[in-house]
């Protein structure tokens, strides 16, 4: 299947379904060990929006390529360490986008957020005035803990977030007493990383967790095995049901894609899409310029300037057609 021959793929499927698909394994069996272990960040950023769902097959503006060229700003922002873009359609018939950030610091979590909200303008046009955002919720967060027990190039391939309003007084030391189980109850099941986030100023405690696949990847079926087992699989949660603690999320998601630290002329590690296809990628033609994929003025002559990949902005070179040269923020 040609990765940019995209055509509409409804993702929902009914509870009885995903009850069945979630028997075929036990949550986690899929997981694959060899991650980094405790992560080095002690800061957080996860954003949630809705986007219309006929963005993902409008080829006049190929998604993935969109997603790359944002890749090349957003990811060489100070301290970045991954992005995790997670994707589900939702009843409303709208694509449920969740971005899931890592920074090494706190303050360059929050900084980042204030970039994107203040300074990120392309096409002349501010990120969030794009006419397909609708109702982003941010936050910023202090990482509490985070551990990696598979790849997240090869073993994150969906999400589940859970997230509490708390009290006003400071939770750290109970979620601090709280980790290690936490972290060892993910290994026990398999899964294959997992965050404990905590904003206090917002009152808000989350849990985001992942896991591999369950069945063999069908390149022409999204993989609803693996949403199903782990959307049915108990909560990590369940950790905290002593604190009475208002619950206000409880999401899975396909991970769409994995961005990594940039590298001047996009010469760092390439992304990753872990559910394409079925899912939309980034191919040659899609408008798009990305050297870390292999792409060049011969591989890929109708997205690139034959200077595109030396690190200087070249004339004749554009936020388009050279993301990875053009560098029109300070970094």
């Amino acid at each position: 299947m040609d990765p940019h021959l995209v055509k509409p793929v409804r993702f929902l499927v009914g509870a009885a379904l995903v009850t069945a698909l979630a028997v075929l394994a036990a949550p986690g069996a899929g997981a694959a060990f060899g991650g980094r272990g405790a992560l080095p960040v002690e800061g957080a950023f996860t954003c949630d929006f809705a986007i219309p769902e006929s963005l993902i097959a409008d080829q006049s503006q190929p998604i993935a390529g969109m997603l790359e060229r944002d890749r090349m700003y957003m990811s060489a922002r100070p301290g970045f360490f991954n992005k995790h873009t997670l994707m589900r359609l939702e009843a409303s018939g709208n694509l449920l986008i969740g971005g899931r950030y890592l920074f090494t610091t706190r303050d360059q979590a929050q900084d980042y957020k204030s970039w994107v909200e203040n300074e990120f303008v392309l096409d002349a046009t501010h990120f969030w005035d794009r006419p397909y955002f609708l109702g982003p919720e941010c936050h910023v967060w202090n990482v509490l803990g985070a551990h990696e027990f598979g790849d997240a190039e090869t073993t994150h391939v969906v999400a589940r977030t859970e997230r509490w309003s708390v009290p006003a007084d400071n939770q750290r030391v109970l979620l601090a007493d709280r980790w290690p189980a936490i972290r060892d109850e993910a290994a026990r099941r398999g899964l294959t990383a997992v965050w404990l986030l905590y904003a206090k100023q917002e009152q808000l405690v989350s849990l985001v967790y992942f896991a591999d696949r369950v069945v063999p990847k069908d390149p022409l079926v999204p993989d609803f095995a693996s949403l199903g087992a782990l959307e049915s699989a108990e909560p990590l949660g369940r950790v905290f049901d002593d604190q009475s603690w208002a619950q206000t999320v409880d999401r899975t998601q396909w991970d769409f894609t994995i961005w990594f630290p940039f590298a001047l002329g996009d010469h760092g590690q390439s992304s990753t899409w872990p559910n394409s296809p079925p899912f939309p990628e980034p191919y040659a033609g899609d408008g798009v310029c990305e050297v870390s994929r292999g792409e060049n003025a011969q591989t890929a002559p109708t997205d690139c300037r034959p200077t595109c990949g030396d690190g200087v902005a070249q004339p004749g070179e554009d936020n388009k057609n050279c993301p990875g040269d053009v560098r029109p923020f300070k970094e």
